[in-house]
């Protein structure tokens, strides 16, 4: 990366984040340059995930709780169950009755 290809930035920092950075850099054997790269690239980084708690990502979890209230059900424990499939798959199987809960 030539000079022509960087662009300088400038930050100013709170005596004691100055000396958190400080330590946090010499703790690293990183210069106060190096570590405020890593700390910028990092954040970006950061910054470009996935939120995990946004709703796109926690529907799934909602469907879960919701499964738990009764609204599956199983033809199993209905009051009128079917007496036959009349169905025309072939591949159609009663499922094994769950093992009992301890």
């Amino acid at each position: 990366m030539s000079e022509n290809d960087t662009r300088h930035v400038q930050t100013e920092l709170s005596e004691a984040e100055y000396d958190r950075f400080r330590e946090f850099a010499d703790e690293h054997g990183l210069s106060l340059k190096e570590a405020g790269h890593e700390a910028v690239v990092e954040w970006i980084e950061r910054q470009q995930r996935p939120n995990p708690d946004d709703p796109a990502f926690t529907v799934l979890d909602e469907l879960d709780e919701r499964s738990g209230d009764g609204s599956a059900t199983d033809v199993r424990d209905a009051d009128d169950p079917p007496e036959e499939w009349h169905g025309d798959d072939a591949s159609f199987t009663l499922a094994e009755d769950p093992p009992a809960e301890p």
